[in-house]
């Protein structure tokens, strides 16, 4: 005769079971690395960082070239976003570039900034709030009457 605790609740399989208990592990191992980092712990394999970063966007249509006019740090940062058509490689002009910084791993976010174009193609994006030391996810996003291209990049916050 099996024993009431020895068996399984009404709607549980042994694979429903295993796969409660992986996502356990995962969610435990996520927090031990969360923890183990810590929230403005920098990471000490990385050497200076510029936080000129550079790449092409999902779509594949712009290419990203993001410069801050002094170096990252807590508080609000000032970026310059120089974006190029990929096909032709002529400057991206008059269009809406949107940035949202967010750290992920702390739920932290800021508000949407609207970028403002200096010169044919690079737009400077004021303000972006980094409230804390920690690794930051920040979105670029180049608009037209809808979405054309985006990207991310991390910056890690002193």
């Amino acid at each position: 005769m099996t024993e009431p605790h020895d068996r399984l609740s009404a709607g549980s399989s042994p694979a429903s079971t295993a796969a409660r208990a992986r996502r356990a592990v995962l969610a435990l191992l996520v927090l031990v690395l969360g923890l183990a980092q810590g929230c403005g712990a920098p990471h000490a394999d990385q050497g200076e960082d510029s936080g000129s970063r550079a790449g092409v966007g999902r779509n594949g249509r712009v290419e990203f070239a993001v410069e801050p006019i002094e170096p990252i740090g807590r508080g609000k940062n000032t970026f310059h976003v120089r974006l190029t058509w990929t096909d032709s490689r002529n400057p991206v002009k008059r269009i809406r570039l949107r940035v949202l910084a967010m750290m992920l791993g702390m739920a932290h976010g800021s508000s949407t900034h609207e970028g403002k174009e200096i010169e044919p193609g690079l737009y400077e994006v004021a303000d972006v709030p980094f409230s804390m030391g920690g690794l930051w996810d920040v979105q670029f996003r180049a608009l037209g009457s809808s979405l054309i291209d985006e990207t991310a990049f991390e910056y890690e916050v002193p």
